[in-house]
């Protein structure tokens, strides 16, 4: 062990201690910027969905909200500002966290269901190569020696491997095998056996793979307070997982106002003030960057159709609302004093994180030199 690990400044597992502490620290103050956003973000929610209502509508046709009727302009209205207060009394710190959460679950089975339809279809071409029984023969035209590409996937090919394929005669009538003492018989069986073996090894390498991925989603779970909390015990107390959780949180108020967004299209095709209404998935292209859009209004998104669509041979323009964090905080001094504020901590807990790594990497040596010069107890041979 070396010299520096022995004094307490330099001891890896004081300097965990230590780091520990400073996030606890850190997350008090955090968790009070992260609510004052929110509440900033409430408070201006339904006058900038209001704005970007207004510069959608007039851009589409300003006529159109003018012609509707009374009642179903009230009705719209009266529909937007309650989806407005809903969204927002949804937008603190505690509900944010429940999204996350879910949506942390949502992703976990997304991957499973992944993971079973693979292994699936897996197993049902191996079901029909076993029924095929021996290897196709090569086409006539085919020379001796030439290179044979195939699509199917290795557990497929065992010839690959040096392998042979059992003959459906084989699986169907294991009696015969037994009576009939072939010379080939138990090289037959071995190398079989051998094919088994080899599925069985990346079966069970894709199930350590779900359990590692599980224990990961499990060490990484964000857990949400209970509505009687009064201090901020709840919050990571690992730079990595407090980081983590900063993220989680900017991806459920993604989400939390991608529905908004959503909801008030639906409104809108439905009192007649849209013609057509993009899917979620479109949305959601969108926030990720996956889709080009063309300039527009704060919250609004224009997009450029490609196909000709009846009179319109060039193409058309689809414009919708996108409620979206960053818009808000171009139009709002206040929100983006607070995002700085956020950024900082961001930065921070990046140091953080990297100081973090460093001396768990340290623990982990000290450990290995540890037992390295401290040998088990063996007992000698002969002894």
């Amino acid at each position: 062990m070396s010299t520096t690990d022995n004094r307490s400044g330099y001891d890896p597992v004081s300097q965990l201690t230590q780091l520990q502490q400073l996030c606890r620290q850190r997350s008090r103050v955090l968790y009070r910027d992260q609510a004052l956003y929110l509440q900033v973000l409430r408070d201006e929610l339904l006058d900038r969905t209001l704005q970007a209502l207004f510069a959608l509508v007039s851009r589409v046709e300003p006529s159109r909200f003018s012609a509707l009727p009374a009642e179903t302009r009230e009705r719209f209205q009266a529909s937007v500002t309650d989806l407005s207060k809903r969204c927002s009394a949804l937008l603190t710190v505690e509900q944010l966290m429940v999204l996350a959460q879910q949506l942390q679950d949502e992703s976990v089975r997304q991957d499973e269901r992944s993971r079973q339809e693979m292994v699936k279809v897996l197993g049902k071409q191996l079901q029909q190569t076993n029924q095929i029984g021996a290897e196709p023969s090569r086409p006539a035209s085919e020379p001796k020696g030439s290179v044979h590409l195939s699509l199917d996937p290795p557990l497929q090919q065992p010839e690959l491997f040096g392998l042979q394929r059992p003959s459906p005669a084989s699986q169907d009538q294991p009696s015969e095998m037994e009576t009939e003492a072939e010379p080939s018989e138990d090289s037959l069986d071995e190398r079989v056996d051998d094919l088994d073996v080899l599925q069985s090894l990346f079966e069970l390498a894709g199930e350590a793979l779900q359990s590692q991925s599980a224990e990961d989603v499990g060490e990484s779970r964000l857990t949400a307070p209970s509505s009687d909390a009064l201090s901020t015990d709840f919050l990571p107390a690992m730079p990595d997982a407090l980081l983590h959780w900063m993220q989680a949180m900017e991806l459920a108020l993604a989400r939390r106002l991608r529905n908004l967004s959503h909801a008030i299209n639906v409104e809108m095709l439905r009192s007649g003030l849209a013609n057509a209404l993009l899917p979620i998935t479109l949305l959601e292209a969108v926030l990720r960057g996956q889709v080009e859009t063309q300039s527009s209004a704060s919250n609004v998104v224009r997009l450029r159709l490609p196909m000709p669509i009846g009179e319109f041979e060039q193409g058309m323009d689809v414009l919708c609302l996108l409620l979206r964090s960053s818009e808000f905080e171009f139009d709002s001094p206040r929100l983006r004093r607070v995002r700085h504020r956020l950024h900082e901590h961001q930065a921070a807990l990046l140091k953080m994180v990297q100081q973090q790594r460093h001396w768990q990497r340290r623990v982990l040596d000290r450990e290995a030199l540890k037992h390295w010069q401290s040998p088990s107890d063996q007992t000698p041979p002969g002894g």
